[in-house]
C-alpha cells in the first residue's frame, strides 16, 4: 500500500520568493548600515570640536564606533541567509544576534567611555 501524499509534498527546495527576500534583506541591511555608519562617522569626528577630550579617547571613539558598526552591518548577512537556508536557520539567527549585540555593546561601551572622560 502506498501512503497518500499532499500536493505540496512534491515541492522540494526553497521558493524563489524566499531567496529574493533573503538577498534583498542583505542588500538593504548593508545599505542602511553604510548610511548609518557615514552619519555616525561625521558625528564621531565632530564629538571633540571643543578640544576638551583626550585625543586618544577621541580616536578610540571613532574606531570603536566604526568597528561596532561593521559588526552590526555584517550581522545582516547571516540574517538574510536564514530566510532560505532552512537547515542552518537556527545557527544563522544565533550568529546574527551575537554579531549585532556585540557590535552594539562595543559602540555603547566606547560612547560611554568617551563621554564619561569629559571634564
Amino acid at each position: 500500500m502506498s501512503e497518500a501524499t499532499s500536493p505540496t509534498a512534491a515541492k522540494e527546495g526553497v521558493s524563489v520568493v524566499w531567496k529574493v527576500c533573503g538577498i534583498l534583506f542583505i542588500v538593504l541591511w548593508i545599505i542602511a548600515h553604510l548610511a548609518w555608519g557615514a552619519i555616525a562617522f561625521i558625528a564621531d569626528v565632530m564629538a571633540n570640536d571643543s578640544g576638551r577630550a583626550d585625543p586618544d579617547k577621541h580616536m578610540m571613539l571613532i574606531f570603536g564606533m566604526m568597528g561596532g558598526q561593521v559588526l552590526c552591518g555584517a550581522a545582516g548577512v547571516p540574517a538574510g541567509l536564514a530566510f532560505f537556508w532552512r537547515s542552518r536557520r537556527k545557527l544563522l539567527l544565533w550568529l546574527f544576534a551575537v554579531l549585532f549585540v556585540v557590535g552594539a555593546l562595543i559602540q555603547g561601551g566606547v560612547f560611554y567611555s568617551f563621554f564619561s572622560s569629559m571634564p
